[in-house]
C-alpha cells in the first residue's frame, strides 16, 4: 500500500510539474510595437469605425498585455484614451481602466 501511495504521489509530483512548464512556456512577450498597427485607429480625427485585422489580430496574440503597453511612452497616450476602450470591445480584447495598470500616474 505504501509503494502504490508513493507512486500516486510522484506521478501527481510530475504531472504537476509538466502542467507549470507548459504554462511557463506559453507566457506571452508584450511587445508594444504590436500596438503600432492600431495607432491609426486613434488618429486625430479617426473615422474608422472599427480597427483592422492586423490591429486586432496582433493584440489579440497578447493577451493581458494591456498595463504593459501603457508603460511604453510612444503609445501611452492612445492606450490610455478613452478610445481604447472602444479598441478593445472591436477586438474582443480586456482593456482595464487605466488607473487599475499597477503605478500608471499618467502618459508622459
Amino acid at each position: 500500500m505504501n509503494t502504490q501511495h508513493a507512486f500516486v504521489v510522484a506521478m501527481s509530483v510530475v504531472a504537476i510539474t509538466l502542467m507549470v512548464e507548459m504554462h511557463l512556456g506559453m507566457a506571452v512577450d508584450c511587445l508594444s510595437s504590436k500596438f503600432e498597427p492600431c495607432i491609426q485607429y486613434f488618429a486625430d480625427g479617426a473615422s474608422l469605425p472599427t480597427p483592422d485585422a492586423p490591429c486586432c489580430e496582433n493584440i489579440q496574440g497578447q493577451p493581458g498585455c494591456y498595463c504593459e503597453y501603457i508603460k511604453d511612452p510612444k503609445i501611452c497616450k492612445y492606450v490610455a484614451s478613452p478610445r481604447a476602450k472602444e479598441l478593445g470591445t472591436a477586438c474582443r480584447v480586456e482593456t482595464p481602466d487605466p488607473s487599475s495598470c499597477p503605478g500608471f500616474t499618467g502618459c508622459p
